[in-house]
């Protein structure tokens, strides 16, 4: 009897070797996040990338839902991965090179809560380890990604409060300030068999955070607290604004939240309703 033969292993295409290429050395996160805008257009387009053209770009772009925000995401996910085929020899043409979008209005300022609106989302949350991570996403202002991922290990104890070695966007490490209070929150929280590798935020079930559960808890607290539509990344942009309203230096505000560019961070600084020039102006 001849022997079985192995289960022949899915060819992979041109275009997946393309896709992992560019993804090399991205956060899981963002390449999870990039991966899946490039595959929802391979499966729009259904045909390969080298055979693509503008028309099929701009046909998706315009079949995408969601809000405009979302869909310049996704649209500019493609655009960086046809681009780097080009770069790497895969593609002859980066047809996303013709597709250009103006700009689109900067709606930062109806995305900053207030501090009374921070301090309302974190004292109606009753259960000790929820309020946590809401801490901690507001007077650390982490992404909620590098909140899930924090362990024991990234922690540094200081007289007052601690520092966290903090592993975010573009693969860079930034040094975080742990207030002492919510340091001693956070070791309230903490299991007694506590190691290195143990969760700073953790589950339920003492478990890491996984990203999903961390987005459904602050949806509910800011539900809870009558801000529907807050996010995680609210927490953030109230971190920026807050800290420079109260006379943060700027570059201070630029190193905690890990912008490369201090023209991100000082967008921040112009978006309190009911202020603007001329309340500095004599009259």
């Amino acid at each position: 009897m001849a022997p079985a033969t192995a289960a022949k292993r899915p060819r992979i295409s041109d275009d997946d070797r393309l896709v992992n290429m560019w993804l090399h050395n991205r956060s899981a996160n963002t390449a999870r996040a990039y991966r899946a805008d490039v595959d929802a257009f391979r499966q729009w387009a259904d045909k390969p990338l080298a055979d693509v053209v503008l028309d099929d770009l701009q046909g998706w772009f315009d079949s995408l839902k969601g809000s405009d925000a979302t869909r310049r995401r996704k649209l500019a996910s493609v655009k960086s991965a046809l681009a780097f085929g080009v770069r790497v020899g895969f593609l002859d043409v980066d047809v996303g090179a013709a597709l250009r979008l103006d700009r689109g209005r900067d709606r930062l300022s109806e995305r900053i809560l207030t501090e009374e609106d921070v301090r309302r989302v974190i004292d109606m949350e009753e259960c000790p380890r929820k309020r946590v991570a809401l801490r901690v996403l507001y007077f650390m202002g982490l992404r909620i990604s590098e909140m899930c991922s924090l362990t024991w290990r990234d922690m540094t104890r200081r007289q007052q409060g601690g520092v966290a070695s903090v592993f975010g966007k573009g693969g860079k490490t930034r040094h975080v300030l742990v207030p002492a209070k919510l340091w001693k929150e956070i070791v309230a929280v903490r299991a007694d068999d506590w190691r290195p590798e143990t969760p700073v935020v953790p589950g339920h079930d003492g478990s890491p955070l996984h990203l999903r559960a961390a987005h459904r808890l602050v949806k509910r607290a800011a539900k809870r607290a009558g801000l529907p539509d807050a996010s995680a990344h609210w927490f953030r942009h109230a971190h920026a604004s807050h800290a420079l309203d109260n006379g943060a230096p700027a570059h201070v505000v630029q190193q905690t939240l890990g912008h490369s560019d201090l023209k991100t961070t000082t967008r921040y600084a112009h978006v309190r309703e009911g202020d603007g020039g001329g309340n500095y102006l004599k009259d």
